[in-house]
């Protein structure tokens, strides 16, 4: 009979985003606002350690693994668990691991225990597997013998069984829009997956609108869903990004959020997770937090363009109108605001000028060619 699930709530900051790669010093920081805001967790999964996810296979370097043991010693003091990932998915050798008979000889599933391992024995907490963003095509390198959810479940069950701990899990499909390309997955998956083993989920979408305890998966699998949250994250559209309010998450009970990588405006977004969340008067409470942070009340006229994503599923266009208010608040947070956050939002404010005045037909054919991409530039010059 398997054990009943009797983790405890988390919450908390995940580095898993792609473009960037914070420093140990920028993750104390993360470490320290997690601290302050009541949160508990942090996620190491950045798709930028390259001996996280390309090349898994890699041993880290003696100088990488002292400042990992230096970070999670810190997070330790500050009451953080570090949870480590590990994302071999990309061209993890399953045929050669379901088909040994003695699977610990297999040679990469050595490799991928041996790493954990590792990555517990200088600190983690905990490990996370990560199999998500890969190519679906698991039938066509591996055969039909063994269902791809059936062969990730297998795995990772026996990774937490030689480590002797619960892990943390990050299927293939990671979020209800995404059933449909493999409709069988989860339901595979979950006849085979330990119930003790936690799985990573972003809810109906990638980037949800509401996050409610009403997901697909919450029918399939019965594991505890720890919510991974793209709220925030920008790698998906990195000439924008998003600081409004955190709005329509019923509480942070079982969700981590992944943000940016920009460390200034990730701790500017933990603290408005913190102030804003289930507040009646989130407005107010969102700029107080900004004016904390130092950003200019003049902010505050161009507020629509950074307000929150264009929700999947079916996003559509919303009017507006540009107006004098926004070019005179962009030339001052251009021109005449300084700063480390400044210094983040400067190419998203520019651009953001650039959009208006080709809206406003502003942009001169030579400017438009010096300031785009050539396609983008070749298909606005058409008109």
């Amino acid at each position: 009979m398997k054990k009943k699930i009797v983790n405890s709530n988390i919450n908390g900051y995940i580095e898993g985003y792609y473009g960037q790669l914070l420093d140990w010093e920028s993750r104390k920081l993360i470490i320290k606002s997690l601290s302050k805001n009541k949160m508990n967790t942090y996620l190491y999964a950045p798709k930028e350690d390259e001996n996280h996810r390309l090349n898994w296979r890699n041993k880290y370097s003696s100088k990488w693994r002292k400042s990992f043991r230096d970070f999670t010693n810190f997070s330790k003091k500050n009451n953080i668990n570090i949870i480590a990932g590990i994302a071999p998915g990309l061209d993890f050798n399953f045929k050669k691991f379901i088909n040994s008979s003695n699977k610990i000889k297999n040679s990469d599933f050595n490799l991928l225990l041996n790493k954990a391992k590792q990555l517990l024995e200088d600190g983690a907490a905990a490990i996370a597997l990560l199999l998500d963003d890969i190519p679906d095509e698991f039938e066509k390198k591996f055969g039909k013998n063994v269902s791809e959810g059936t062969s990730h479940g297998i795995l990772t069950n026996k990774i937490s069984e030689e480590l002797k701990q619960n892990i943390y899990f990050v299927p293939r499909i990671y979020a209800d829009e995404l059933i449909k390309d493999s409709p069988n997955y989860l339901s595979d998956l979950s006849k085979i997956l330990n119930q003790d083993i936690r799985v990573f989920y972003c809810g109906k979408n990638v980037v949800c609108k509401t996050i409610k305890k009403n997901s697909k998966i919450n029918k399939i699998i019965c594991n505890k869903i720890i919510y991974w949250d793209n709220y925030y994250a920008n790698d998906y559209c990195p000439r924008r990004f998003f600081i409004g309010p955190y709005l329509e998450r019923t509480s942070l009970n079982n969700l981590m959020i992944n943000p940016t990588g920009l460390i200034k405006t990730d701790l500017l977004i933990l603290d408005i997770i913190t102030n804003t969340i289930n507040k009646k008067d989130y407005i107010k409470a969102w700029t107080k937090t900004l004016n904390e942070h130092g950003v200019p009340l003049i902010f505050l006229k161009i507020k629509k363009f950074f307000f929150k994503p264009n929700f999947s599923s079916n996003p559509s266009l919303s009017a507006y109108r540009s107006n004098s208010n926004h070019f005179e608040a962009l030339e001052f947070l251009l021109w005449s605001w300084k700063g480390a956050l400044s210094r983040e939002w400067y190419p998203y404010l520019f651009g953001l000028k650039h959009d208006l005045q080709l809206n406003q037909s502003k942009l001169t054919s030579e400017r438009i060619i010096k300031t785009q991409t050539l396609p983008l530039a070749q298909h606005i010059n058409k008109f």
